[in-house]
């Protein structure tokens, strides 16, 4: 039974996914971070920080855990804050991941709120919840992935050099786009939409003969390369001709990428910090043994590669990762012995130790308290909880995420 959230921060334990594609025994990133030993061959892909009814994590309360998603509906303005609480129906607004990508994820995009709602409606087995997931990808150490069509003379220069890719847009399709000059959004929507409805059988025969060509290539682009590795996971797969088709990108430890509504893209290798609106919707087109919805991919994607600009985290010891997201905002803290003021603006904040150690302390009606926290830690404070600190111990870090605009 629990009577009341105090003036205080509670430690959450946050529960693992197993997806195929994770990362497994001594390349295991995730149970390392955690501290626990992990199980041999099994694969871990994804840690859920937050309060989705998928995988909620358990909020530690008098030494008894507790779903975080029933605590917040018994105390929502409590830990929430009341202007939280009242905007997004009493339900924590945000969702904090921490990836280990061992192989390609399915080429996807997300849907805004309009269309979510209406999959949700139509088809809740497959877009479980009604929410829009708009997204922030932050490297650990490092992340390769695909992000957005490429632009349209990039876009132009793929279809001309891949020639094994002819058959499947058609020559008054190669002749228009031959003939243009400059970016247009429709024919590339008409060849990316030819290419992801051909038939299996030529589907087939192209991929066959562009795996036969890289083969033999003595030097290989990254997309090339890694349709090679892709191949062997997946065979015969339309998310294969995405890669060649789509922004390769590499970033580094602290680098990231915010993905909207419509943006194409999958990640392919590395740790990362995730960070989205509370939801689980995924509209999948490739790369996956997972249901596939290619035409309400088709129908949403968005052409526009700026809109997944890469966001270069300065080496300042204080970095906020400025959206457009309005449930979320994460900020970035490191160094050796400094000292953090958190205001929480009466709203919630999670924060996600990274490296080393942190201390926090906070004051309540009688005292002044503090309380360490390591590596692979998760600490939740309640929107009660107005202001606490955090200081750096021995060069660690740590993401704060919270609620931007109240």
């Amino acid at each position: 039974m629990i009577d009341k959230i105090e003036k205080r921060p509670y430690k959450l334990i946050n529960k693992i996914q197993n997806y195929a594609w994770g990362t497994k025994n001594e390349n295991a990133f995730i149970p390392h971070f955690i501290g626990i030993e992990p199980e041999p061959d099994v694969p871990y892909a994804e840690l859920w920080i937050g309060a989705h009814p998928k995988a909620p994590s358990e909020i530690v309360i008098e030494n008894e855990k507790h779903d975080l998603d029933f605590v917040i509906s018994k105390f929502p303005e409590e830990i929430l804050g009341k202007a939280v609480a009242e905007r997004y129906n009493n339900k924590l607004p945000f969702l904090l991941k921490v990836l280990s990508i061992n192989s390609a994820l399915s080429i996807q995009t997300h849907p805004d709120k309009n269309l979510a709602e209406v999959l949700h409606r139509n088809d809740p087995e497959n877009y479980p919840d009604d929410n829009h997931k708009p997204e922030i990808a932050i490297a650990i150490d490092s992340l390769e992935a695909i992000v957005g069509i490429k632009p349209f003379d990039e876009f132009k220069s793929a279809v001309k050099n891949y020639k094994e890719l002819h058959p499947m847009i058609g020559s008054d399709l190669l002749n228009e786009i031959n003939q243009l000059n400059k970016s247009t959004e429709d024919v590339t929507k008409k060849v990316y939409s030819k290419i992801m409805n051909a038939d299996f059988e030529t589907l087939q025969k192209v991929i066959l003969k562009l795996k036969s060509r890289f083969e033999e290539s003595e030097k290989l682009t990254d997309a090339e390369k890694q349709f090679l590795i892709q191949f062997d996971n997946y065979g015969i797969d339309v998310g294969l001709i995405s890669l060649l088709l789509f922004n390769y990108v590499r970033i580094n430890s602290g680098e990231a990428f915010f993905t909207e509504a419509g943006i194409p893209h999958a990640y392919i290798k590395g740790n990362i910090i995730e960070c989205m609106a509370n939801s689980d919707n995924v509209i999948r087109a490739g790369l996956t043994k997972k249901y596939k919805d290619i035409q309400t991919l088709l129908a949403m994607v968005n052409y526009n590669s700026s809109s997944s600009e890469i966001i270069a985290a300065p080496p300042n010891d204080r970095f906020v990762y400025k959206t457009p997201a309005d449930e979320f905002e994460i900020t970035r803290i490191y160094g050796a012995d400094k000292i953090f003021s958190v205001d929480s603006n009466k709203s919630t904040k999670v924060v996600l130790v990274m490296d080393g150690e942190i201390e926090i302390k906070w004051t309540d009606e009688s005292a002044m308290h503090s309380a360490n926290y390591t590596r692979g830690e998760v600490i939740l404070f309640p929107a009660i909880l107005t202001n606490f600190s955090i200081r750096i111990i021995n060069s660690g870090s740590c993401y704060v995420v919270g609620i931007p605009g109240v």
